[in-house]
């Protein structure tokens, strides 16, 4: 029997995968039109599909010291349609900044609207001063305080991925409460994609225990 294996780079992080379907998407082969709901199977491998692309971003944009940044609100009563528009106005306004400094700007951007917090906003950003973005976020309406983490040495930004698809969960159920879809992250339009090959393989030359390359961590 053959299996594909999947490879991924993304930035410092190689990801290997065997797959026993061999879904690969033909160049310039379109997909079908959506039909009916999805099953709650389907969603689940959206969900992990989803993360994977997230993953993959983090690992093959951001590093050590980039940012993780938190954006909260001074008003409270600020509606799921005002925060996105915050957003998009915050980005409009770094971008201006940013250009003035002569810094580039990537991002990944994660709104959490959980029932029991109020609505803020989960940034990832190439590493600069964070008066930058303190201003950038104090020129929009209701704009409060931010929070600041960041990154570590490690690289593999999976922990972080996860955590923010779990903060997002509310989000989408926003979106469809408004008869709308949208989208668990947007991100800037600059990012590095990661590299996926994919190789079809038999069954007997494929290694239970792969071997990691020299200097790998795992």
């Amino acid at each position: 029997m053959a299996y594909v294996h999947r490879v991924v780079q993304a930035g410092p992080c190689v990801e290997h995968k065997k797959m026993q379907s061999f879904r690969v998407h033909t160049k310039g082969v379109t997909r079908s039109p959506n039909r009916g709901h999805t099953t709650e199977k389907q969603a689940k491998i959206n969900e992990r599909t989803t993360e994977e692309r997230l993953r993959w971003k983090l690992n093959a944009n951001f590093g050590y010291r980039d940012l993780h940044a938190v954006l909260h609100y001074f008003d409270k009563e600020r509606t799921f349609d005002q925060c996105r528009a915050d957003l998009a106005l915050f980005f409009k306004r770094l971008r201006r900044l940013c250009k003035k400094h002569g810094i580039p700007l990537r991002y990944i951007a994660v709104t959490e609207t959980k029932r029991m917090t109020n609505i803020h906003h989960h940034v990832i950003l190439n590493r600069m001063d964070p008066e930058i973005i303190a201003e950038a976020w104090e020129g929009v309406e209701g704009g409060g305080g931010i929070s600041f983490r960041p990154l570590d040495r490690r690289g593999n930004h999976f922990k972080l991925a996860s955590y923010l698809m779990k903060e997002s969960k509310s989000t989408m159920e926003r979106y469809r409460e408004a008869g709308k879809r949208g989208k668990r992250f947007s991100c800037s339009q600059n990012l590095v994609e990661p590299v996926i090959t994919y190789k079809v393989v038999s069954a007997s030359s494929w290694r239970k225990e792969p071997k990691a390359r020299k200097g790998a961590a795992l």
